[in-house]
């Protein structure tokens, strides 16, 4: 096999959301970027549902063609269910494939070169500073040499764990769903259902991303329960009508299966010449199992940190730190709460969700709209709390006492 070598500026590894706005990020900074992608094509598989916000993607700059908006977000219990109906709808799910070309097309005109269908294979290493990365494609290996890598390979975290950065994660979110085309289900509504007989220690959905397209899916926390999602997927969909959803004449046309990290933010993902974003470094959400806008902010952040440390000539832990410190001041308390609520929501029983859904009903659309976000600011949870003071009582005291809203 014949072996080659290049040399740039950032190397990314991963043609996710967050290594392509790395990519992009580093790039239009006036460095020689590389992104690899070990699929074939950017975007697939899919391997996610893809619900996220319309504040987050106007201000990420993603065209309102690539996701569908809906107005009302029903949450179903086993015996109970509350309704959010927004005037200002806020909700959204997107055509993940199209978005990430999209991000890989942004990345590509600021200069980034991008190769897909190559796997990184390891770190390449020089007295304990990471220097660049081995890969290969299907005829040839490759070493690219770097002054800063960006580990954006997932779950995987496949350079920062051989790089002894992270030991990786212990905790999944792990989703199975059905891409459905299905005509009569109500493109207006997105349908969120908990329980132990649809997803134990988790949560099921039914999420329109526009043009009939419907994503139905079931999503469990292994290790805090041993329960195969794909077991609980066909129960899904025989019971839609239980929970008001119409599948009527819905046929599956894509099957998707994907892991989140579900341990929280890593302690440690910035070392000698490296940096982990996204779900290599743990930034998504825990309580939604929410991670491609937070891949891009951290993409975001840490290309632009990147090349300034290139810059500097400096591409030392110490340099590349500030990556990690910007990060914990902007995003590191909302993550940490979001953590802690799944950790306790997820062994909540049957008659547990059924209470807790009488206070979802309370809620505002904002209210609803901030909690599922993540957006766990002091201003907005005090005025949660105190507007709501059976929260506390139902087991959000923890949550409103780490932020000195109550003692």
């Amino acid at each position: 096999m014949k072996t080659s070598e290049q040399t740039v500026d950032v190397f990314v590894a991963g043609g996710g959301p967050g290594g392509l706005s790395a990519g992009e990020a580093a790039a239009r900074a006036g460095c020689r970027v590389l992104i690899a992608e070990q699929n074939a094509e950017i975007g697939s598989p899919t391997r996610t549902s893809g619900g996220t916000f319309v504040s987050e993607m106007k201000a990420l700059g993603v065209p309102a063609e690539l996701y569908h908006v809906f107005n009302r977000c029903r949450f179903v219990s086993p015996n109970n269910q509350a309704i959010i109906d927004y005037d200002r709808p806020n909700l959204c799910g997107i055509d993940v494939r199209r978005v990430f070309q999209h991000l890989a097309e942004r990345a590509a005109d600021a200069g980034a070169s991008i190769r897909t269908a190559t796997q990184v294979i390891e770190p390449l290493t020089t007295a304990d500073a990471v220097t660049g990365a081995r890969m290969k494609s299907r005829s040839k290996e490759y070493i690219v040499r770097s002054r800063v890598v960006v580990d954006a390979t997932g779950y995987r975290a496949a350079l920062v764990k051989k790089a002894n950065v992270h030991d990786g994660f212990e905790r999944f979110g792990v989703g199975a769903e059905y891409d459905l085309y299905a005509p009569h289900y109500d493109e207006m509504e997105a349908v969120l259902i908990v329980g132990s007989q649809v997803a134990p220690c988790g949560y099921a959905w039914f999420l329109p991303y526009g043009r009939h397209r419907v994503r139905a899916g079931v999503g469990v926390i292994h290790s805090d329960s041993t329960a195969d999602p794909n077991e609980y997927l066909d129960t899904l969909m025989e019971r839609a009508q239980d929970f008001g959803v119409n599948v009527t004449g819905a046929q599956p046309l894509e099957y998707h299966y994907g892991l989140i990290p579900s341990d929280g933010v890593s302690e440690a993902y910035v070392a000698d010449g490296i940096v982990a974003v996204g779900d290599a470094a743990g930034q998504a959400s825990c309580l939604v199992g929410e991670g491609i806008r937070w891949a891009m902010k951290a993409g975001l952040m840490a290309g632009t940190l990147a090349a300034e440390c290139v810059q500097a000539d400096d591409v030392s832990k110490q340099a590349l730190s500030r990556y990690h410190r910007q990060w914990t001041a902007a995003f590191g308390r909302s993550l940490r709460i979001a953590h802690e609520i799944n950790k306790r929501i997820a062994r909540w029983t049957d008659e547990q969700w059924d209470r807790r859904t009488d206070l979802l009903k309370a809620f505002t659309p904002d209210q609803f709209d901030q909690a599922i976000q993540s957006n766990f600011t002091g201003a907005w949870t005090a005025k949660l709390v105190w507007s709501h003071p059976e929260l506390v009582r139902q087991g959000f005291r923890h949550v409103a006492t780490r932020l000195g809203i109550i003692s």
